[in-house]
């Protein structure tokens, strides 16, 4: 195989933004959150025949909230072969002091599923990372992403997005998003990930700051346990609205979500 290279920014470009959206297109086609999100968003009827989300749309989905996501201080992580500058693979993190808008966060009027996971991710991380009760809660240094006091006046949400503000948590990396070209092969692509990923886990291995994310799939999180990830929780999002898939669907079960934490 060739040669990688890897590269982390604080600051991505606009081409940066353009190629990850490119490859979200693709590669999110089947994602059970997303389609929950978007056949939610479309007013995709129960009962209509399933069909994978178009890239096409899935171009206009993240080019909602990942523009301003972009412009804050989140970590960016490509790895492209050494002849290419098409990313093989590519993660977005949110660092242990972003302050911004998180790409969850893009939606100002959020139906009730995505509603519902925004609440869901929200306990998951205030179970799963609580700090000791000390006494009197200190919100000296962000509880969690996006909650820095010097974040864009413009983001559209209350400050208790992501945290519950009963529960102090630990400071953590928390990874947005990870897509992968999929016009190439799993071997390339397999390695491209563990070089990214890799990245996050050294630095959370040498801060002692713990990785959370939460993942939708039972292959997703096949994966990140092999990577150390250790699922501490499993709930369902859209209960009684969407199948496991992700698709409209009278009394199902809903998307299964992992809550998944790396402690170095």
């Amino acid at each position: 195989m060739s040669n990688l290279t890897v590269r982390t920014t604080s600051t991505p470009t606009e081409d940066d933004l353009k190629s990850f959206i490119d490859l979200l297109s693709t590669c999110y086609q089947n994602v059970p959150l997303t389609t929950a999100f978007i056949t939610e968003i479309d007013g995709v009827s129960p009962g209509t025949e399933y069909s994978q989300l178009s890239p096409e749309r899935l171009k206009k989905h993240f080019s909602l909230g990942l523009p301003s996501a972009f412009k804050s201080n989140i970590l960016l992580t490509t790895v492209s072969a050494a002849n290419s500058s098409r990313p093989l693979a590519a993660v977005l993190f949110e660092p242990p002091d972003f302050s911004g808008t998180p790409p969850a966060q893009a939606r100002k009027q959020p139906g009730p599923i995505l509603s519902q996971y925004r609440s869901v991710a929200r306990a998951l991380k205030a179970k799963h990372l609580a700090m000791p009760d000390t006494g009197p809660h200190q919100w000296d240094t962000p509880a969690a992403p996006s909650q820095a006091s010097s974040g864009p006046s413009g983001d559209p949400y209350p400050s208790d997005f992501n945290k519950d503000t009963n529960t102090e948590v630990r400071t953590f990396y928390h990874l947005a998003l990870l897509v992968r070209d999929t016009d190439a092969s799993k071997q390339e692509t397999a390695q491209a990930v563990k070089e990214a990923m890799d990245v996050y886990l050294e630095k959370a291995k040498a801060s002692d700051v713990p990785i959370f994310l939460e993942a939708s799939s039972q292959e997703s999180k096949d994966e990140f346990e092999a990577r150390g990830f250790e699922a501490v929780e499993q709930v369902a999002v859209g209960q009684g609205r969407v199948d496991a898939r992700g698709w409209p669907t009278e009394g199902g079960d809903g998307v299964k979500v992992w809550g998944m934490i790396y402690n170095p």
